[in-house]
């Protein structure tokens, strides 16, 4: 049969538990506000992004700065509606695509091609004690 617990040991028993319990609480805690750390992080590097977007384009075209958004939107949808910039649109997102796969290649061989850096001869720098 079943030995019977005595009531020191289920206070005992519920003095685990509830200090189990207690510590899992705050650990669902601590990655609760991690999650929100680095979801805040990704908003504001994506704020940092667009910012820097839109000044560039102000840069660019200062007139656009009087612009409504409703207008700024008509103006980007017929500018991004022109064959020769969608062609240009795809052409750097395969560049851009292409380099980032180049990068992850060289940190496997550990080296650094210049044209990746800028435009001119292929020389390579190879990075050592890394």
């Amino acid at each position: 049969m079943a030995k019977q617990k005595s009531l020191e040991q289920l206070r005992a028993e519920k003095e685990q538990v509830e200090k189990r319990l207690a510590q899992e609480q705050h650990k669902l805690e601590r990655l609760e506000n991690r999650k929100k750390y680095l979801e805040k992080g990704e908003r504001q590097k994506r704020t940092h992004r667009l910012c820097n977007l839109g000044g560039t384009i102000e840069s660019l075209a200062p007139e656009v700065k009087n612009l409504t958004r409703t207008e700024m939107t008509e103006l980007m949808e017929h500018i991004f509606g022109l064959p020769e910039v969608q062609r240009a649109v795809r052409h750097m997102e395969i560049t851009h695509i292409n380099q980032a796969n180049r990068g992850k290649e060289l940190k496997a061989n550990g080296t650094i091609p210049l044209h990746s850096i800028r435009h001119g001869h292929g020389a390579t720098i190879v990075v050592r004690g890394r």
